[in-house]
């Protein structure tokens, strides 16, 4: 190699085998991907509530609650993995190949909830609910059906858990575990909380209707 150098000589090496594949994939995929599956999803989902809410902060709001979803999940499985090495782990981490077949299908089920929460919200406060009152009714209406619908992802993504292949057992897990955080946190709380303190604000800049009607809370009398 000194040689070549002081020939002004180049001098290429090339590596055989399943490792050097691996890295070469494994570069490949991390220099392009992540880049395109952030922007195509953020624009769709922009673009969408744009056109559907007539809002700009809705599909911000969308994006915010999904990236905090995610974020938390993937930081408990590199701990799980890295510091408390579960399943045999060897320390390092999460396969490269996991998280970018889990983040489109997580986006999925995040955006899937959230916007059958939305819809309903949306649908009370064009009938002259103020927001608070539209989020308070729509989480009546609908806690029980998304509550059914993430319990039944859980089960049935949990059963990946059980695989002997790591790449299997972290899928698993992190669907599992996304599912349960996005259903009893974020749709319960973080979201219904972000409308009501937006409150009318959360409609900018389209038209929505005066507030013309009121939510009665009726304690029955013993």
């Amino acid at each position: 190699e000194a040689h070549a150098r002081s020939s002004n000589i180049s001098i290429s090496f090339y590596f055989e085998g399943m490792a050097p594949v691996m890295a070469d994939i494994k570069q490949t995929m991390y220099a392009s991907a992540p880049y395109y599956m952030g922007g195509t999803i953020g624009f769709v989902v922009v673009l969408l509530t744009l056109i559907s809410f007539r809002s700009a902060f809705i599909g911000v709001r969308l994006m915010a609650t999904v990236a905090f979803s995610l974020a938390w999940v993937f930081g408990l499985i590199v701990i799980l993995l890295q510091d408390i090495r579960i399943s045999h782990s060897q320390g390092d981490g999460i396969h490269f190949i996991v998280p970018i077949v889990c983040v489109p299908v997580l986006v999925g089920l995040t955006l899937d909830y959230d916007l059958f929460l939305l819809v309903r919200i949306f649908e009370y406060r064009m009938k002259g609910y103020s927001t608070k009152d539209a989020t308070a009714v729509a989480m009546y209406k609908t806690s029980g059906i998304i509550t059914t619908a993430g319990l039944i992802m859980i089960i049935a993504f949990s059963s990946l858990m059980f695989s002997d292949l790591l790449i299997l057992k972290t899928t698993g897990i992190l669907i599992t575990v996304t599912c349960f955080v996005d259903t009893f946190i974020v749709r319960a709380w973080l979201v219904p909380a972000i409308l009501m303190v937006g409150a009318e604000a959360n409609w900018w800049p389209g038209r929505i209707p005066k507030i013309t009607k009121q939510v009665h809370i009726f304690r029955r009398q013993r």
